[in-house]
C-alpha cells in the first residue's frame, strides 16, 4: 500500500510539472517549452496506464482510487487527441490542473471498494456501486473539460474586450471553438451523470442514507440540465453559459472531494 501510494503521489507530481510547463508556455511562447509540456503530459499519461494497469490486475479497478485516476487520465488523454483537431494549445495548463486535481484525490483515497458501504438487496450490490461511480466519474471528466473550455473562453472574451495583451490572446483558441467544445462537454457528460444519480439516489433511500453529498450532486445535475435546456432551446451562448458550467463542476468536485477524502 505504501509504495502505491507513492507512486500515486509521483503521478500527481508529473500532472503538476505538465500543469507548470504548460503555463510557462502560454505566458511565454516559446516552441521548445511547448514540447517540453506535451511531452511531460504524454510520460505522465504512460505512468498512468501503469498505474490503473497494476491496480485493475490487482483486483482494485473498481475502487474509488481507481476511478479518480482514470479521470485525470482520461481528461488529459482526451486533450491531447483533440488538439490534433482543434487549435487549443493553450487549454494544457488548465486541463492539466484539473487532472492534477482529480490525481491527487487519487492518492490521498484510502477507502477500498466492498467494506464501508451500506448493504443492498442480495443481487444488487455485486453491480450497482461500481456501475454507479463508474458512470459518475465518465460525467465528471467530461464536465471537467467543458469547465477547462469554459474558463479559456471567459479569459478570452475579458481579454478581447479589455484589449489587453494581442500576443496572448492570438493564442487563446477562437470563441466558437470554445463555445462548440463547451457544448460537447456537457452533452457527453450528461446522460451518465444523470444514470449516476439515479442509481445513487436508490440506494441512499433504499438504505436511509441520505448524505449532504448527494443533494450537492443533484444541485449539480440541475445547474448542468439548466446549462443543456438553455443552449439547445434558448439559444444560451458566450459568458452565461460558461459561467454556469464551471459552477457546476465546482458542486461535481466538491462531492468528489468528500467522496475522496472520506469514501463514499
Amino acid at each position: 500500500m505504501g509504495a502505491m501510494l507513492n507512486l500515486l503521489t509521483l503521478g500527481a507530481g508529473l500532472f503538476g510539472l505538465s500543469t507548470l510547463l504548460y503555463l510557462g508556455a502560454l505566458w511565454r511562447p516559446s516552441p521548445s517549452l511547448e514540447r517540453a509540456a506535451h511531452a511531460a503530459l504524454s510520460v505522465t499519461i504512460a505512468v498512468w496506464i501503469g498505474l490503473l494497469t497494476h491496480q485493475a490486475l490487482a483486483g482494485l479497478g473498481g475502487t474509488p482510487r481507481f476511478w479518480l485516476g482514470l479521470s485525470s487520465l482520461t481528461l488529459s488523454a482526451l486533450y491531447i487527441a483533440l488538439r490534433t483537431r482543434y487549435p487549443i494549445e493553450s487549454l494544457g495548463s488548465f486541463v492539466a490542473a484539473l487532472s492534477t486535481l482529480l490525481a491527487v484525490f487519487a492518492a490521498v483515497n484510502s477507502h477500498e471498494l466492498g467494506g464501508a458501504h451500506h448493504a443492498l438487496p442480495e443481487g444488487v450490490h455485486a453491480w450497482l456501486l461500481p456501475v454507479h461511480v463508474g458512470l459518475a466519474f465518465v460525467g465528471v471528466t467530461a464536465f471537467a473539460f467543458s469547465t477547462a473550455v469554459s474558463v479559456v473562453y471567459l479569459l478570452q472574451a475579458r481579454m478581447l474586450k479589455q484589449k489587453a495583451k494581442p500576443a496572448l490572446r492570438r493564442r487563446l483558441p477562437p470563441l466558437d471553438v470554445l463555445d462548440h467544445l463547451a457544448l460537447r462537454g456537457v452533452l457527453v457528460g450528461f446522460p451518465p451523470y444523470t444514470v449516476a444519480l439515479l442509481l445513487g439516489s436508490f440506494e441512499a433511500f433504499r438504505t436511509d442514507a441520505v448524505r449532504p453529498s448527494y443533494l450537492v450532486a443533484l444541485v449539480s445535475w440541475l445547474v448542468y440540465g439548466v446549462v443543456l435546456q438553455a443552449r439547445l432551446t434558448a439559444g444560451w451562448r458566450g459568458r452565461r453559459a460558461a459561467g454556469l458550467t464551471t459552477v457546476g463542476l465546482l458542486m461535481c468536485l466538491g462531492v468528489v472531494a468528500q467522496y475522496a477524502l472520506r469514501g463514499a
